[in-house]
Order: C-alpha cells, then sequence, then structure tokens
C-alpha cells in the first residue's frame, strides 16, 4: 500500500540543501570469491587507506576530514568517543558516494565545478554567510574546501541519474491516485503526526547487529544534545533526509504496523527507540500532533527535545601522556619565519611515533616526552587542548615570545562528570480536538506524493543493488 508522505524526493532536494553533509547509506560487501588478495595498505602518494571500493580507495585523511565536517553540521563537541562514534557512519557515507560518483561515470553524467560553486554558494547564503566566511569556518576547523565539493559533486551526480531513472520508470496511474484518495477519506478524524525519522537501511541480514549498534550510536548522540535534523541530514537514507528527516504529517496506517504502533504510544517532542521494520531502522521525533482532516489551527507541534545536559571532563582527575617540540625563537625579527617552520613540520607529523622522531631531530633538549602529567597542574590555557585535542594528532602552533611549541597527546587518562539524571514528567498527551471541517488534499497534490515515494524507493533500491555488485573492503 503507497503513503502518502509529505516528504521530498532525494533526487529533487539538492539544489534546495542548506546542509553541509550528505545522508549516509550502509556499506556492504561482495561475496568473499571477489576480495582481491594482498592489498597496499597505502596510496601510492603514502596515504594510509581506510577504504576501498572498487578500483577507488578511500584515505585516513578523507575520513577525518569528513568527521570534521559532520561534527562541525552537527554542532557536536570534538572529542575521541564522538570521532569513534561517527568513523562508521562516515566510512558508510564516504563509501556510497564513490559508488554513486562512479555509477554516474557509467551513465555519461558529469558535474561542472560552475555547478558544484552555485551549489556551495547556496549553502553558504542558507547559512547566512558569504562564500568566503564559509571557506574561512572551514579553514579554521582544518576542513579542505575539496571536502564538501566532492560531497556536493556526489549529491548532484546522483540527483541527475536518479532524475534520469524516475522519468524513465515511475508511472502513476488514475486508479492510484482514486486508491489514494479512498483511504485519506477514511482516514479522516484519525490521528496524524508531524514526523521527522532518521532512517538506516538494512539491505543484508549480515548488516542486522551492525546498522542496529549504528542507530543506537545515533540515538545517544540525540539524546546527548545533538541535532536531530542535522544528523538526519548528515545520515539518514529516507527522502526527507535533506530536510532535516522532516516527513511532514503522517498518519495512522500510512507507515509500516511497525512505526504505528511506536507512534500510538508517543507525545509531541518524544524520540522513540530504532523502530525495525522490514526495511531497517527508524528513530522517530514527534513534533506535532492533531485529528487528519483538520483546516488547521488544532496543530499540536512541539520543538525538538532540549538539549540534555552533556557529560563534562573531570579536570582534576584527568591525566595525559604529552610530548612536545620546541622551536627557540631567537629575536622578534625571528618569530614569523620560526612559526612557518613549525606549521610546516606540524603538517607532516602523521603519529606520536612520527612525532617523537622528530622530536629528537630538533637537537632542542627541551623537545620530547614530558611525561604523564595531570590535567589540572597544566596552565589553564592548556587544559582543554590537553583533554579535547584528538589522540595521536599534534596541536596547532603554539606561540610565545621564546618559542613556537607544537604538542601531541599519546594517551589519555580523563574520568567524565555525569550530570545528574532528569526529573522532568513527560509532556501530557494533547487533548482530542474535534474536526469542524475536512480538508484534504487534492489529486495533484496526491499524485506528487505517490511520485515521491516511489522515487525515494528506487534510489533505495538502485544503491542497494550497488552495494552488492560492488568490492567493497573496510579496513578501519
Amino acid at each position: 500500500m503507497p503513503s502518502l508522505r509529505a516528504v521530498r524526493s532525494a533526487f529533487a532536494v539538492a539544489t534546495a540543501c542548506a546542509v553541509l553533509a550528505l545522508p549516509a547509506m550502509a556499506q556492504t560487501t561482495k561475496p568473499p570469491a571477489a576480495k582481491t588478495q594482498g592489498s597496499a595498505a597505502a596510496t601510492p602518494g603514502g596515504e594510509r587507506i581506510a577504504a576501498v571500493v572498487n578500483d577507488e580507495v578511500i584515505s585516513y585523511s578523507d575520513v577525518n576530514a569528513r568527521i570534521r565536517l559532520a561534527l562541525l553540521n552537527t554542532g557536536t563537541q570534538e572529542s575521541q568517543e564522538t570521532r569513534q562514534r561517527l568513523t562508521p557512519q562516515v566510512i558508510r557515507q564516504l563509501v556510497d558516494e564513490r559508488l554513486q560518483l562512479q555509477e554516474a561515470k557509467r551513465s555519461g553524467v558529469s558535474i561542472s565545478q560552475n555547478e558544484i560553486d552555485e551549489a556551495i554558494k547556496r549553502i553558504a547564503e542558507q547559512n547566512r554567510i558569504s562564500r568566503p566566511q564559509l571557506e574561512t569556518m572551514l579553514k579554521n576547523q582544518g576542513i579542505p574546501v575539496s571536502t564538501l565539493s566532492e560531497q556536493v559533486r556526489a549529491l548532484l551526480a546522483w540527483q541527475r541519474v536518479m532524475s534520469r531513472r524516475v522519468r524513465q520508470e515511475v508511472v502513476i496511474g488514475e486508479e492510484e491516485v482514486d486508491a489514494a484518495m479512498e483511504r485519506l477519506k477514511a482516514n479522516i478524524g484519525k490521528p496524524e503526526y508531524l514526523l521527522a525519522e532518521i532512517f538506516l537501511a538494512v539491505d543484508t541480514p549480515d548488516q542486522e547487529d551492525e546498522v542496529r549498534r549504528t542507530a543506537d550510536r545515533l540515538l545517544e548522540e540525540v539524546r546527548r544534545g545533538g541535532n536531530f535534523p542535522a544528523l538526519a541530514r548528515q545520515f539518514s537514507q529516507s527522502a526527507g533526509a535533506a530536510s532535516g528527516g522532516d516527513l511532514g504529517w503522517v498518519r495512522t496506517g500510512e507507515m509500516s504496523a511497525e512505526i504505528d504502533r511506536a507512534l500510538a504510544t508517543m507525545r509531541p517532542g518524544q524520540l522513540s527507540p530504532p523502530v525495525r521494520t522490514a526495511t531497517g531502522y527508524h528513530i522517530l521525533l514527534v513534533r506535532g500532533q492533531r485529528p487528519f482532516g483538520s483546516t488547521g489551527g488544532e496543530m499540536q507541534a512541539a520543538p525538538p527535545p532540549p538539549p540534555r545536559p552533556q557529560p563534562r571532563p573531570d579536570i582534576a582527575r584527568a591525566s595525559v601522556n604529552m610530548k612536545q617540540i620546541v622551536m627557540p625563537i631567537a629575536s622578534k625579527e625571528d618569530a614569523k619565519s620560526v612559526k612557518d617552520a613549525a606549521e610546516k613540520l606540524r603538517k607532516t607529523i602523521k603519529s606520536c611515533t612520527d612525532f617523537e622522531a622528530k622530536a629528537k631531530a630538533t637537537g632542542v633538549p627541551e623537545s620530547g616526552d614530558m611525561g604523564t602529567l595531570r590535567v589540572k597542574d597544566l596552565p589553564p590555557g592548556l587544559q582543554q587542548l590537553a583533554v579535547g585535542i584528538p589522540l595521536g594528532q599534534p596541536s596547532p602552533v603554539l606561540l610565545s615570545p621564546a618559542a613556537a611549541v607544537i604538542l601531541i597527546v599519546c594517551k589519555r587518562d580523563v574520568p567524565m562528570i555525569q550530570p545528574p539524571p532528569e526529573a522532568q514528567p513527560a509532556p501530557p498527551p494533547p487533548a482530542p480536538t474535534p474536526v469542524k471541517e475536512a480538508k484534504l488534499p487534492g489529486r495533484e497534490e496526491v499524485e506528487h506524493d505517490l511520485m515521491n515515494e516511489r522515487a525515494d524507493l528506487l534510489a533505495r533500491r538502485y544503491l542497494r543493488d550497488l552495494r552488492r555488485s560492488a568490492f567493497i573492503e573496510v579496513r578501519v
């Protein structure tokens, strides 16, 4: 039974998408017989390989840049724990983008640089900043502009591929519209919900555990205060992903029985645990509720749940193993050249072992292992850096009148102070409101909704088939 969810299809929203990220898809590998042997552990340029997609590689720097972009997009504070939670979703996203671009190339679809620039300009405008401001913001977060450009290229290419397929394959008959109109009449007065979702597909049985863990991680991220619309844009696989997971008003009986059962127990502002349906896992957010057919005014919408207090580092008990490289500044005139040299050196550091070797090579006695330090004993300006900088990654160059310094944290023990449990009662259920006058959508709107849903299903199946026929090896 087709649903009439008021969503925009995946191929129709790309140019209106005010986001810095794309939906992610679950990754699938080919049968073992197709797997290559003795794969290289690094790209020709020396980059470590995080994943292989057919004959293309995804490097660790690709993954790290996309994680930083996801953190910026969702407004999530960076920590080692957060990076670990995001890494599997980001890799799946990058794998799917490679598959989409490869399929676009096979289909003769190409995206010009002008189209990418226009899309990025719209992203900047919709975030109320200029293109140069957007690029500066990315640079300040250590995100190459090319990371966003490639993400936009994949979205635009997939949009064009799907537009061709939809024109060729999606046809809605008059009898389908008639049947949908009859179902709408039968639903008058029944509850409908203003709904948003994060959807993760399960394409094969061997994905079940992995996708469930991903759904649990995303749910926990929202409960910790993560931005639901931003996480939906970044990771959801439904057609409403580009609009923050928004599905519009959804009626009882319109979606699966499992979702109907979950919605019957929910109130505006509530999140569901992951709901398993025949196609995958759904995390639902009820934003409002009203009887179907009402003319407006009865809507009882609720904003997303307020951010929960997040655990914070216990500085008093935290400790770190830190190393440093010290490059002395002999005079004010030398400060800029020393800083530039330190920045150049910082960019070559790939690990703690690499850092230690380069520290010894400086010949400066102060450079090297500083041992295990109590964070509370560090200067206040370094305490947040010590607990927040990613393990094994060099800090920005720290400048003083006497020296340029690069730090790296190789081990860290940071107990967290948990916020007190919430004691707020659940909001009361909305009072039933009688339907004074039924107002139903017209045939054209119903046909458009049916077309959107069919296109969404086609896009999911198309990408699922690409995954199943591809060689995918994830090495992280």
